[in-house]
């Protein structure tokens, strides 16, 4: 099975479309999107459309949870609330009906992947898993041999056995069938690693390999579109 894995879409229309263009020119079997549909960004409303309409599965993102959650907003940063606060205005309640639907986590046994937002041993509380230390109690958790997970905008990988984390470049990686592993295919809408290009990934189950891949949209467009919906500058310069 060959899977696009999507994550941390953030309202970035441009992006959104993009990666799918790239998804479907590799003839992808399934899109997985590792949630944080909406959130930061002007166009919550079409990215929600559209993903629906073409991922297998979506689970549920800490943004999108807080499009209807108002206590999760207080963890948020006064940017973050701004911008969800927004949102929630901005979605009309089939939407949010949609989103209150994504599941938390999703495990297929079958596949033997697990699919999360944040840290698969307590998924309802959004941990980041940045270093060596933050991925063992997922690893102890999660019954299958691959896990993937998105929340930090950083394409990643976390091996179990010889307990190693490392940043993920664009590019391709052999993986091993005697090892576990965690994954960050890093962000569409929203990279955070010093790189402005999107970020997804591509793995093949059947021969093991995954794929970085980094595309560049049109993130001058994005950002305008946050400055005239009113939403803090500094989202509109992050994507720069």
């Amino acid at each position: 099975m060959k899977y696009a894995i999507v994550s941390d879409l953030h309202s970035n229309l441009e992006a959104l479309e993009t990666a799918l263009i790239e998804i479907n020119k590799r003839g992808a079997d399934q899109i997985i999107c590792l949630g944080d549909v909406v959130g930061y960004g002007a166009n919550p409303s079409e990215c929600l459309k559209k993903i629906c309409d073409q991922a297998e599965e979506i689970v549920m993102g800490n943004h999108d949870q807080a499009v209807e959650d108002i206590d999760l907003r207080s963890y948020f940063n006064d940017w973050a609330r701004e911008a969800i606060e927004w949102t929630a205005k901005m979605l009309k309640p089939e939407a949010k009906r949609k989103i209150r639907n994504f599941s938390p986590i999703i495990i297929d046994q079958k596949a033997n992947i697990t699919w999360s937002h944040s840290s698969i041993h307590e998924p309802d509380e959004f941990h980041y898993l940045f270093q060596t230390g933050d991925a063992e109690p997922s690893f102890k958790k999660m019954e299958t041999r691959f896990g993937f997970f998105g929340h930090t905008h950083v394409p990643s990988v976390f091996h179990e056995k010889i307990k190693e984390a490392r940043y993920l470049p664009a590019g391709q990686y052999q993986l091993s069938k005697h090892e576990r592993y965690l994954i960050n295919p890093g962000s569409v809408g929203q990279p955070r690693d010093r790189n402005p290009k999107l970020s997804f990934a591509l793995f093949d189950s059947d021969e093991l390999m995954l794929e970085i891949v980094r595309l560049d949209y049109d993130n001058q467009k994005a950002a305008a579109k946050i400055r005239k919906a009113g939403l803090p500058v500094f989202l509109a310069d992050r994507l720069l």
